[in-house]
């Protein structure tokens, strides 16, 4: 098959996939969607991007308690509980949960040690100040409840981060290098948001929402202002499938929340309570973690009325990373000079270029912008003119992303290849970012170096 003929597939089983009614079973769409990216599949655009050396073949059972169940052979591993999707292999249009990023505080937790994830047991209790009536719901409940499905990219709050170090000579950021492939798009079952307020019948003073796991660890949850989840209700909820399936362990089985186009954790896994009040809740994710900190961020206004579960006022340093930004990628790996460390099983030494052979080259990438979805997406190679990328369909809009691609006729030498996606609102995406000590949300225009031989 043709990489035209498997596009033109890819987007009529999108289309198809929309039509189908909210109750019913998209397997069929995702088992085709496989089924055709296994015919179809094309070698990476560069020699060596492969899955890690030595690793497990798929299926194989883990000889010991592993901190993460799912096979990581597609990933690349940036710590004990946090995978990384090999950007430079991303092909299709949805990605498998083979190659979904991972990214936990904690080790996954299992059935046997939390009984509560067992569907049988799991119930979530919704209560607070904020609500006429708190409820309890159980598994059996929510999946009879009426849902919604929804395909939208999840990324991690830190994917990027390694451009501080790398682009703008930011060493005093920390935390994990990510490179750029913490980010898959998937499609999410759920029960909105505006089901369960209906259910528990929403105070007019409701100010927020604390989603709370405690499951994988004692201090996981994280707050969303009620007016952030009032001004689309019907898009965040209460997931139980992904990409047409049950959700697995490392991706908060059986209940998650999804948030789309907000950073992977206000998307919290194993969700067991949420708590609505007429006040503001402070926890580690949204103070010590997920938290804009540097000299270009004010810290939120505290009223004595807030809640702190494990934090105190002096935590509160800098606003809660909330909407991810605009961002485009090539299919190439980064070149990694700067940076703290390197994963183990990445493609490139360090300092080490990418290669490709000279000629004719077909250039392939992402964009996405989740807030109001991409409009264009440009390219320049060398520091000359932006020109214009060609944007493959489907292009489903807002929470969802788009691949593109441009030719190049690649000569022999070093190189440099930039991208930057344009929103529907016109907003560009920004050659740098200010400094932030966690190193969030990176969206820099990325300078991708290539050596052409």
């Amino acid at each position: 098959m043709s990489i035209k003929k498997q596009q033109q597939e890819e987007t009529k089983l999108v289309q198809e996939a929309l039509k189908i009614g909210p109750q019913a079973d998209r397997r069929r769409f995702f088992v085709s969607a496989a089924a055709i990216g296994a015919a179809t599949a094309v070698a990476p655009l560069f020699a060596g991007a492969q899955s890690a050396p030595g690793a497990a073949p798929a299926g194989a059972a883990p000889a010991a308690r592993k901190a993460l169940l799912k096979n990581d052979s597609r990933l690349l591993n940036i710590g004990a509980t946090v995978r990384s999707g090999n950007y430079w292999d991303f092909t299709t249009y949805m990605t498998p949960v083979e190659e979904f990023y991972v990214r936990n505080h904690y080790p996954t937790p299992m059935v046997e040690q939390k009984p509560i994830l067992d569907p049988k047991n799991w119930k979530m209790k919704v209560h607070g100040n904020a609500v006429d009536r708190s409820i309890d719901i159980t598994y059996d409940d929510l999946i009879k409840m009426p849902s919604r499905t929804i395909i939208a990219t999840m990324e991690c709050h830190g994917n990027g981060r390694s451009l501080f170090w790398e682009q703008q000579d930011q060493m005093k950021v920390a935390g994990g290098n990510w490179v750029l492939g913490a980010v898959g798009q998937a499609e999410w079952q759920y029960v909105s948001l505006s089901h369960i307020f209906g259910l528990v019948g929403l105070k007019k003073d409701a100010k927020s929402a604390l989603f709370w796991s405690g499951v994988d660890g004692s201090d996981m949850g994280r707050p969303m202002p009620m007016s952030d989840i009032l001004s689309r209700p019907n898009d965040i909820g209460i997931c139980y499938k992904m990409n047409g399936n049950d959700l697995t362990a490392d991706h908060g089985a059986p209940v998650r929340l999804v948030v789309p186009g907000w950073g992977g954790t206000a998307s919290i896994k194993w969700l067991t309570d949420i708590k609505i009040d007429n006040f503001n809740h402070w926890v580690r994710l949204n103070t010590r973690g997920e938290a804009y900190i540097g000299p270009d961020y004010q810290a939120p206004v505290i009223a004595s009325t807030d809640e702190f579960i494990g934090v105190t006022p002096e935590d509160v340093k800098g606003p809660m990373v909330a909407w991810m930004p605009i961002k485009s990628i090539i299919t190439v790996p980064l070149v990694l000079e700067k940076s703290p460390s390197i994963p183990a099983n990445y493609p490139l030494k360090r300092g080490e270029l990418p290669k490709l052979n000279a000629g004719p080259q077909l250039i392939k990438g992402y964009a996405w912008a989740p807030q109001y979805g991409i409009r264009h997406v440009e390219y320049r190679i060398d520091n000359g003119s932006w020109q214009r990328a060609a944007i493959m369909q489907p292009n489903l809009g807002r929470y969802t992303w788009v691949r593109f691609d441009f030719p190049w006729n690649a000569t022999a030498g070093n190189h440099v290849i930039e991208t930057r996606g344009i929103d529907m609102r016109g907003n560009i995406q920004p050659e740098t970012v200010p400094f932030n000590q966690l190193g969030m949300a990176n969206n820099a225009i990325v300078k991708f170096k290539i050596q052409v031989v």
